[in-house]
C-alpha cells in the first residue's frame, strides 16, 4: 500500500508545496553609469532609468538596484547641481546611488588635466560579491572583460547573470561567460526615454 493511500485526501490537499515552486526570483540590477553614458552617446538615444528599473524587476522581487557613477568636481557648480537633480530622480525610482568625486590628475608643470579618474569598478564588484546571497539573478548594465572572473564565480554559485550593453563594444569573452547578453538596441523600445 502506498503512503498516498494511507493519508486522507483532505490532508494531502493541505500539504505545503516545496519552497522552490512558485518562488519569485530575486533580481539585482547593477548599472555602471559611466559605461552607460558612453553607450547612450554612441547609440544616439537616451535611456529612461525608470523604464529600465521596471523592465528588469517586472514580476520579480527587487533585491537591489544600484547606479554607480562619478560626480562632477566640486568647483563645477552647474554640473554639480544637475548631478544632484539626477541623483535625486534615481533615488526616487528605487536606485541606491553609489558615487565618488571625479579626480582630475594634472601635469606638474601646468594646470592642464592629464586625465580624469572616477572609476567605481571595485565598489561595484564589492557589492556584487557581498550581497550575492540576496539575489538569484543579476543584471549588469555596462561592464568590461575585467568582470569575467567575478561573473564566472557568480555563475558557479548558482546565480543567473545577464549582461546589457552595446554589441560592438562588449567582448565575446564577456558575452560567453554570462548566461545571457542583451544588446541595448534589442530592448530600445522598452527603455528609451521619450523626447518631450
Amino acid at each position: 500500500m502506498a503512503d498516498s493511500d494511507i493519508i486522507p485526501h483532505e490532508v494531502r490537499a493541505l500539504e505545503v508545496p516545496p519552497p522552490w515552486r512558485n518562488k519569485m526570483q530575486r533580481v539585482g540590477l547593477f548599472v555602471d553609469g559611466a559605461n552607460m553614458f558612453y553607450a547612450q552617446r554612441d547609440n544616439h538615444w537616451h535611456i529612461d532609468w525608470r523604464l529600465v528599473f521596471n523592465f528588469f524587476t517586472d514580476n520579480k522581487e527587487k533585491a537591489a538596484a544600484y547606479y554607480f557613477t562619478a560626480t562632477p568636481p566640486v568647483g563645477d557648480s552647474e554640473r554639480v547641481t544637475k548631478y544632484r537633480h539626477f541623483k535625486t530622480a534615481l533615488q526616487s525610482i528605487g536606485y541606491s546611488v553609489v558615487d565618488k568625486e571625479v579626480r582630475v590628475i594634472k601635469s606638474e608643470t601646468s594646470d592642464v588635466p592629464l586625465r580624469i579618474k572616477g572609476n567605481l569598478d571595485i565598489e561595484l564588484v564589492f557589492r556584487l560579491l557581498t550581497e550575492a546571497n540576496t539575489y538569484d539573478e543579476i543584471v549588469l548594465m555596462g561592464c568590461d572583460s575585467d568582470y569575467i572572473p567575478v561573473i564566472g564565480h557568480l555563475r558557479a554559485i548558482g546565480k543567473v547573470v545577464t549582461i546589457v550593453g552595446r554589441k560592438g563594444s562588449i567582448s565575446n569573452d564577456l558575452i560567453n561567460v554570462a548566461n545571457k547578453f542583451l544588446d541595448l538596441e534589442t530592448i530600445r523600445a522598452r527603455i528609451e526615454r521619450k523626447q518631450a
